[in-house]
């Protein structure tokens, strides 16, 4: 079938093995035709899709994909092609004729009953292996004849089957539990085709992996040693700058002119023996283990990337030429604002550069681990990536960091508070295991204090924004850099925020926003009810899963407002 659908609509809801309503009719997607590889830096692609399936690799639900791609097996990432599309198929091949409710596999012709319509039948059967079945109900012993009333509810349990001839009631609702035709396992279940339980597809966000002349500046200017030095130092200029070079950053260099690797190590090695001093590799004097300084570089670098093109900050806006209103604007309620909401900075990045992929779906619903993922697959085998990359609109929050480490010594987690945002950043860098998406979350640590801070602030300025702005807060989506205390806040391509309505909130509304976000309404309307539990539910912190990081976890208001909350501590 010819349908026109944008590349964005595609990649949310044709998806193979994703059913689908086109033309009255419902149809499965087979296949993408002949997709596009993008052309972006796997490796960063592979690190964030491990760290999304952390949660089913936790319950071991994910068929050992989270091992396999460690370990180094074949990944692709692939976008549409236009001019190719996608392929469906008419299923299920199961039609109910609208005038006595007779169920057959032919879909034309003339009924028994001489009607002539008949409609596909939208129940679905599927199990967590990821099989798709058409529902089977037995015909009737005498008349091999099979019916089916559907009572206008959704509800499996409520289809009647009998007997159009001798109106015997043959069954109530579909065999639940029965055996998978696809791995031949027990535990198949029924619902609309479309339903969440069917097919709830899985993804990705990161900032779009660079370009190859991005990775050639970065190094040249010193690599992600370079990247962790200036967050530390809280990003002044434009871009890392050219400091000492580390080993490893003369290395890149002397690699991204061209020399060979190996003679690039020689060569690193010859200038340490003939006493050129190197860099510390581990950032700003700051003493961490090999693996927290590879995170805490890759998030580093994410902003570099993110940046590269320019961005505008708060700070900085009361040296623009502008009327006498937006100049008192800018030069006295941006900043106050700023410090009561608890930030250093916010960042406008007009063209963030984002990629938003699918890496596979689950059958059965729930949260993220709770039932088996099904990953695609691509050419030899490979996982594959269905993506989609794109420029839009950000804002790049960053948290005041002694603010924040008072909060934490408060808390317990610092045995002091620093006098520096330079040594803030280093000491909370130091104490913090940023935990995985899949992590238990029962016990505090300095590093899910630190990430349930940073979420949960994030989730309220969306909710806040979307309030402000007057749109859904699905057309809003995060993306955080916990171990530099920072978050970016993006218009989704696919939503609904009218490209530049970020820019105008933070050219004349940022100081109504951070009021908001300090001052609004902090309860929420399911108190006690929900303060008593998680301290976050849907009527006050959650966001929907594509635009939240952490499937929702990681969440408490009372880490923003009450005695000990971030926002209730003077600035």
């Amino acid at each position: 079938m010819r349908a026109q659908r944008s590349p964005s609509q595609i990649l949310f809801s044709l998806l193979p093995e994703q059913t689908v309503d086109l033309g009255r009719r419902i149809w499965k997607v087979d296949k993408w035709l002949d997709p596009i590889p993008l052309s972006v830096d796997t490796t960063s692609v592979r690190r964030r899709l491990t760290a999304s399936l952390d949660p089913w690799a936790r319950a071991g639900q994910d068929n050992g994909a989270s091992d396999e791609l460690r370990k180094g097996y074949s990944l692709e990432v692939v976008r549409l092609n236009r001019d190719r599309g996608v392929h469906v198929e008419l299923w299920p091949q199961l039609w109910r004729c609208t005038r006595c409710g007779r169920l057959g596999s032919r879909r034309t012709g003339n009924c028994k009953c001489g009607g002539t319509n008949r409609g596909q039948f939208h129940f679905v059967g599927y199990h967590e292996c990821g099989h798709l079945s058409q529902p089977w109900a037995p015909s009737c012993p005498t008349h091999n004849e099979l019916a089916v009333k559907t009572p206008g509810s959704s509800k499996v349990k409520d289809l009647i089957f009998y007997c159009p001839v001798c109106q015997r009631e043959l069954q109530r609702g579909l065999r639940v539990g029965a055996r998978c035709m696809g791995c031949q396992q027990s535990g198949t279940s029924y619902n609309v085709h479309r339903a969440a339980s069917v097919y709830t597809p899985h993804s990705i966000t990161m900032v779009n992996p660079p370009r190859p002349e991005q990775l050639v500046e970065i190094k040249m200017r010193g690599g992600e040693a370079a990247c962790l030095d200036w967050l530390l130092e809280g990003m002044p200029g434009d871009r890392p700058g050219g400091g000492q070079d580390t080993r490893e950053s003369f290395i890149d260099k002397l690699v991204a002119t061209g020399m060979d690797a190996t003679v690039a190590e020689l060569a690193a090695t010859a200038a340490a023996a003939s006493g050129h001093a190197f860099a510390d590799a581990s950032g700003a004097n700051v003493e961490l283990s090999s693996e927290k300084r590879a995170l805490a570089q890759d998030e580093a670098t994410d902003v570099v990337l993110a940046v590269y093109d320019g961005r505008r900050s708060i700070t900085g806006m009361k040296e623009q030429s502008v009327g006498p209103e937006l100049r008192q604007l800018y030069r006295d309620e941006y900043p106050a604002r700023l410090g009561a909401a608890g930030l250093t900075e916010v960042d406008l990045i007009d063209r963030f550069p984002v990629l938003k992929g699918v890496f596979g779906y689950s059958r059965g619903g729930g949260t993220a681990g709770s039932s088996r993922v099904v990953m695609f697959r691509g050419k030899g085998g490979a996982y594959r990536v269905y993506a989609d990359s794109s420029e839009t609109e950000a804002f790049f929050l960053r948290l005041d960091p002694q603010r924040v480490a008072r909060w934490l010594h408060g808390r317990g987690h610092l045995k002091s508070v620093p006098t520096s945002d330079k040594e803030a950043r280093g000491a909370i860098l130091s104490a913090i295991e940023i935990p995985d998406r899949g992590a238990n979350a029962d016990t505090e640590t300095p590093g899910t204090a630190v990430l349930t801070l940073l979420h949960s602030y994030t989730h309220r300025l969306i909710r806040q924004l979307a309030v402000m702005a007057g749109i859904d807060r699905e057309s809003l989506s995060e993306y955080l850099v916990p171990h530099h205390l920072g978050a970016f806040v993006y218009a989704t391509p696919k939503g609904d925020f009218v490209l530049g309505g970020m820019q105008a909130v933070f050219e004349t509304d940022m100081h109504m926003l951070l009021a908001r976000q300090a001052e609004a309404e902090s309860r929420c309307p399911l108190d006690p009810g929900c303060a008593r539990a998680e301290n976050a539910c849907p009527a006050c912190l959650h966001l929907g899963e594509p635009s939240c990081a952490y499937y929702n976890r990681f969440l408490r208001r009372d880490h923003l407002f009450g005695p000990a909350g971030f926002l209730s501590m003077d600035s």
